[in-house]
């Protein structure tokens, strides 16, 4: 199996890179290619059996843009065929059509793989946390986010949430899931956070394997989902 993880050095907010260093731990066998921002992606030329990029500052976003915007016709084809896919935080949003910077007065195209819209505001910061399932798996996580993002995503959703916000605090649900591509707020980071999401991904990447120190990773989940479907639990 070949991770491309994008951009490590610039898109590596909230703990993140540690999706990556988890799906390596559960395939030790994995080659990991991080492609630096100056550097051409390995999925130019070549297909990784997951493609993962993580959380990143705003202005750092408008240069992500930049970068991939001449390869925006390369990343359809990606998704269109199936390549597992996984962007957390606010990596995500480069895909979508537009962004607005509120605070900073700055108005974005992105690259408008995805029609939804985003408005971020500094002064707007939204922490909080999620409980929800994708398909028959009950999914936690964390957000902190100064981002919305707006649009219809009733058919094309990631999480259905239980507790917690979805796109945006007037949804309920949580980001885009299409094909395999999985577009997500949720930071913690989500694979270890999630060990039978993290399972199904792997399966998804063809290369089946176990979560990583499983019974330990399953006896945190299941104390999380506890905790989080207590009512006196602040979200």
């Amino acid at each position: 199996m070949t991770i491309e993880f994008l951009f490590p050095e610039v898109c590596n907010l909230f703990g993140d890179v540690q999706n990556v260093e988890y799906l390596h731990q559960c395939a030790p066998s994995a080659t990991v290619i991080r492609t630096a921002l100056t550097e051409t992606p390995y999925f130019v030329s070549e297909t990784p059996d997951v493609l993962y990029m993580g959380s990143m500052s705003e202005h750092t976003q408008r240069r992500v843009i930049e970068k991939l915007l001449p390869l925006k016709e390369r990343l359809g084809e990606l998704i269109d065929n199936g390549t597992v896919i996984l962007l957390t935080g606010n990596a995500g949003e480069v895909l979508m059509k537009h962004i607005s910077y509120v605070t900073e007065e700055i108005e974005t195209d992105a690259l408008g793989l995805l029609d939804l819209t985003v408005k971020t505001d500094w002064f707007a910061r939204y922490n909080g946390k999620v409980l929800g399932t994708f398909e028959n798996m009950k999914m936690v996580g964390f957000r902190s986010q100064f981002s919305m993002v707006y649009g219809d995503n009733t058919r094309s959703y990631f999480i259905k949430t239980e507790r917690g916000i979805g796109i945006n605090k007037e949804s309920s649900l949580e980001g885009v899931r299409k094909n395999n591509l999985f577009v997500t707020a949720l930071l913690g980071p989500i694979l270890p956070n999630n060990p039978p999401f993290t399972e199904y991904l792997l399966s998804l990447a063809g290369t089946p394997a176990p979560a990583a120190f499983r019974p330990q990773a399953m006896a945190a989940y299941e104390q999380r989902l506890k905790e989080f479907g207590d009512s006196s639990t602040e979200f």
